[in-house]
């Protein structure tokens, strides 16, 4: 950017001191410049022809075109520009014909050096003109004015054939001839007759001349001499007189002009639009290039310009560049004076936008915003356009009339809209990095509008495009633009690209998390949705896509948004960066805790390590904020194991041995690789431990339980706040319900039993015993086995533990026995007395959660009152120790013991009915 930047800077400085330069050799006053005719600037002014009786009799032939009175600002499309400037109405001129564009290639005939772009054309050797000088317009010399083309010249047969009834005067034949040209150049009937290539040139001869001198174009004169002498006045003492200047001048003042001369100047524009010969400023700088950069290119057809656009950054004049950036900037707002565009899009915009002015940019407005409807030729064209209006955003004059203040206030070191010379992408780049703090509602709009199209298109995004031009070419040049397939195509190969590529390339990710019109293939996938579900939902801060994300499992959801959704998912879990929401939220705790999780070069991605970071350390996050999306990453995590970015690294190998045919989401490849533990690398048994804890810490994060235990939990539990496995220990006190579904309670039984083989995975019990197992079974902990070593050493130091361990053991205890089933790991050694006390005396207690824990409490009691003291301690181990407070506070004791009493009530009732039911 710096080179860029010096490189404008020293071509400005250039041209003003050219600038100044002129003025002082040709210091020409409106007195000085008032040469005679024969010395008229140019001197392509040529005597009158003799008249003839075929001119005669054109000459007062009745006139076929459409009514010259018809102004400019009429914006109703016609067959062509020229015709379109002459009259309001839709239909086609007797000379024209409707077409789509020709293609760039030139013709067999284009080696002609008569329409070759390397060679102008004669002068008009035999056009018509006044016998004496005139200058209606006192600031360019004064010139003999050119009427019409010469009837008896090379286009004698094409106006009998084609302009027959053209009356000869006011360029009137001339303009006809042209709009046959420009009707052949476009026509999809072949049949459709082109000028000779020689009529062609000598019209445009007759043009060129004409163009250079306002005072040669003897009605533009005289509809513009006021507003010359209004707008103009001061051109001399700027820069001196200089061939076409007036002309230009009124171009660049053209909304500001009378209707009768802004109709005129804006014929000036169609021709200069269809052959840039015809802007004799424009000619004489880029002629050179044209012939190094466009050789073979054939003449009209707005062709040169194009290859000229196409090859800018080849342009060895300066002033050619100035050029076609002016001649562009005069001509954006009308679909007219775009002719390959006009032409192209004729049918479209008769089906889109027909009755949308092409004036005012209305009309390419209405094609852009029906851009994924277009025809493919039209398309190319409104896609050529904005990725020339992104490089500048003086090219759409509504983004310039409605940003002008935020321009102002923001970006004014990007150079005054006024002065600023060619191309310049600065200001759109402000734009875009500052649109929260835009002030204007009409301008966030227009630059909300231009993201969303970035994040489609590489090609409108300037500082990407830039930065990836040489790794789209290596990597990705055969995948075509549009659709962000080149952004994904270059985030696929993000570790081989470019240090500058790699970096534009994340900050633009991360600019486009922020809102789901800037995730373009997650939004067209979504559409419906988008419509069910999150209608109401604003735009902006990823509310949308918080929304997709939280109903992507519901069954209506489609799957093509799913996988859309998940994509978004996968790629936010690369770096807090990316996910728009988090980073947000946790600015602050990330400065506070997580500042040494990632030191990274620059375009570096932090693979997942400050989200680590903040998981692991969730208790000292301090914004409420924070600790909220920091719990909703956790979810991801829990549902998909490629959100994890540690884990699926560490197991990306035992996922495809043993759960390549599972499908990722819901917690489905998380269960395979736990139901496989035995088989599981070390590095993945120890990832999935960690995240198998941290499940266990909050039944929302337990995606199994949750979809298996949902009844259960609003019937039974929808008054217990989630966290600290209170919401699971609520489920496991109520399994012996009637009520408790099947499903519900062989998933909570699971998890009981997976408690008694790691005890880690008891949160209440870890919390209280981590520093009696550090203490006295650190041994047994450091193997970390699955055989329930550490909770069989605490039994074994039982009168040794802490208060709350030997409370939170003996609940675990009780537990063990809730669910008891023969060899289990902690109640094993009690099978030979279950069996013969309890299962002997009740058939079908053994398929009855809660069956043997009651009776074997139930023994419990009756030991402890024929035996006082004896079996105290094993009393208080088997005890339901459920409540979270002391056993000092006699009202939760007391609550306790008649939830106690309760459960033995149901157990004892649902005994005997299954005991009838067997007997039945």
């Amino acid at each position: 950017m710096a080179q860029g930047m010096l490189r404008k800077s020293s071509r400005s400085l250039l041209l003003l001191a050219a600038l100044l330069l002129l003025a002082a050799c040709n210091p020409l006053s409106a007195q000085d410049s008032k040469p005679a005719a024969d010395t008229d600037a140019g001197n392509s002014a040529v005597p009158p022809a003799p008249a003839t009786e075929d001119a005669a009799a054109i000459a007062t032939s009745p006139a076929a075109s459409a009514a010259q009175s018809a102004d400019t600002g009429s914006d109703a499309p016609g067959p062509s520009p020229a015709a379109a400037a002459e009259s309001e109405s839709d239909a086609p001129a007797p000379t024209t014909k409707a077409a789509t564009p020709a293609a760039d290639a030139p013709d067999a005939s284009a080696a002609s050096s008569k329409s070759s772009s390397t060679a102008s054309p004669a002068p008009a050797a035999a056009a018509t003109t006044t016998a004496a000088p005139v200058q209606v317009v006192p600031l360019a010399p004064g010139a003999v004015a050119e009427d019409d083309i010469n009837p008896n010249g090379a286009c004698k047969d094409a106006i009998a054939s084609q302009c027959q009834d053209v009356e000869q005067g006011d360029s009137q034949v001339a303009d006809c001839l042209s709009q046959v040209a420009q009707a052949a150049e476009f026509a999809e009937d072949a049949s459709a007759k082109p000028l000779p290539d020689d009529c062609y040139e000598e019209v445009m001869a007759f043009k060129i001349s004409r163009n250079s001198n306002i005072n040669k174009n003897l009605p533009l004169a005289k509809a513009c001499a006021s507003d010359a002498d209004k707008y103009c006045k001061d051109l001399q003492w700027y820069s001196g007189y200089r061939n076409g200047s007036v002309i230009a001048c009124l171009r660049e003042v053209k909304d500001k002009l009378q209707a009768g001369c802004r109709k005129e100047v804006f014929k000036v524009q169609l021709d200069a639009a269809f052959d840039y010969r015809a802007d004799k400023m424009l000619h004489e700088a880029c002629e050179k290039d044209a012939e190094a950069l466009c050789k073979g290119v054939k003449n009209g057809g707005g062709r040169i310009q194009a290859c000229l656009r196409q090859q800018r950054m080849k342009l060895a004049n300066w002033d050619c560049e100035y050029q076609l950036f002016r001649k562009e900037l005069e001509d954006a707002d009308d679909l007219r004076l775009s002719v390959r565009m006009f032409h192209a899009c004729l049918a479209d915009k008769q089906q889109f936008c027909d009755d949308v002015p092409a004036g005012r940019a209305m009309a390419k407005q209405c094609l852009e915003e029906h851009r994924d409807e277009l025809s493919e030729g039209c398309r190319d064209e409104i896609d050529s356009m904005i990725e020339r209006r992104v490089r500048d955003f003086r090219l759409d004059s509504r983004l310039k009339k409605a940003c002008e203040r935020d321009i102002s206030n923001m970006c004014a070191w990007g150079g005054d809209m006024a002065t600023m010379d060619t191309y310049d992408s600065m200001v759109m780049n402000c734009l875009q990095d500052f649109r929260e703090e835009i002030k204007s509602e009409s301008c966030k709009a227009q630059v909300h509008k231009y993201v969303e199209l970035a994040a489609q298109d590489i090609r409108f995004d300037v500082p990407l495009a830039d930065a990836c031009y040489n790794d789209r070419t290596t990597l990705c040049a055969n995948v075509p633009p549009g659709s962000a397939r080149v952004i994904r195509c270059l985030q696929s190969q993000r570790v081989k690209l470019s240090v500058v590529c790699r970096a534009t390339l994340f900050n633009e990710e991360a600019r486009f998390s922020e809102n789901i019109d800037f995730q373009y293939p997650m939004k067209q996938a979504c559409l419906r949705e988008m419509d069910r579900y999150c209608k109401d939902v604003p735009h902006g801060q990823a509310r949308v896509i918080r929304c997709l994300q939280a109903r992507k499992s519901d069954k209506e959801f489609g799957k093509v948004c799913r996988l859309e959704v998940e994509r978004f998912e996968r790629e936010t879990a690369k770096d807090y960066r990316l996910n728009y929401r988090l980073y947000n939220a946790c600015k602050g705790d990330i400065g506070a805790t997580c500042k040494n999780a990632c030191k990274l070069k620059e375009g570096e991605i932090c693979g997942g390590k400050v989200l680590a970071c903040l998981v692991e350390n969730k208790a000292a996050v301090k914004s409420e904020a924070c600790r909220k999306e920091v719990f909703y990453l956790e979810k991801m995590e829990v549902n998909d194991f490629r959100i994890d970015m540690a884990l699926a690294e560490a197991c990306r190998g035992d996922v495809d041995k043993h759960c390549k045919e599972v499908q990722p989401g819901e917690g489905r490849v998380h269960k395979c690789l736990r139901d496989n533990s035995e088989q599981l690398s070390q590095a993945c048994k120890r990832e999935e431990m960690r995240m198998e804890i941290k499940e266990a810490d909050n039944v929302q994060l337990n995606v199994g339980l949750l979809r298996a235990c949902a009844n259960e939990r609003s019937l039974f539990c929808h008054s217990v706040a989630p966290g600290s496995a209170r919401v699971f220990r609520c489920l496991a006190e109520n399994m012996a319900s009637a009520d408790f579904g099947t499903s519900c309670q062989v998933s909570v039984m699971r998890k009981l039993r997976r408690r008694e083989a790691n005890w880690r995975l008891d949160p209440p019990l870890r919390q209280a015993c981590k520093a009696d197992v550090d203490r006295l079974c650190s041994a047994e902990d450091s193997r970390r086995s699955e055989d329930g070593a550490v909770k069989k050493c605490l039994l074994a130091s039982h009168a040794d533990l802490n208060e709350d361990c030997q409370r939170e053991l003996g609940r675990s205890m009780h537990m063990a026995f809730f669910v008891w089933q023969p060899k289990a790991l902690l109640t094993a050694p009690c099978d030979a007395d279950i069996q013969r006390l309890c299962l002997s005396k009740s058939k079908g207690m053994e398929g009855m959660p809660g069956a043997v824990a009651v009776c074997i409490s139930d023994i419990v009691d009756q030991m402890t009152q024929d035996e006082p003291g004896q079996a105290g301690s094993g009393r208080r181990l088997l005890s339901d120790a459920s409540s979270k407070d002391d056993d000092d506070d006699d009202d939760e004791q007391r609550q306790q013991q008649q939830v106690v009493a309760s459960k033995k009530e149901q157990l004892a009732k649902a005994s005997s009915q299954a005991q009838a039911k067997a007997a039945t």
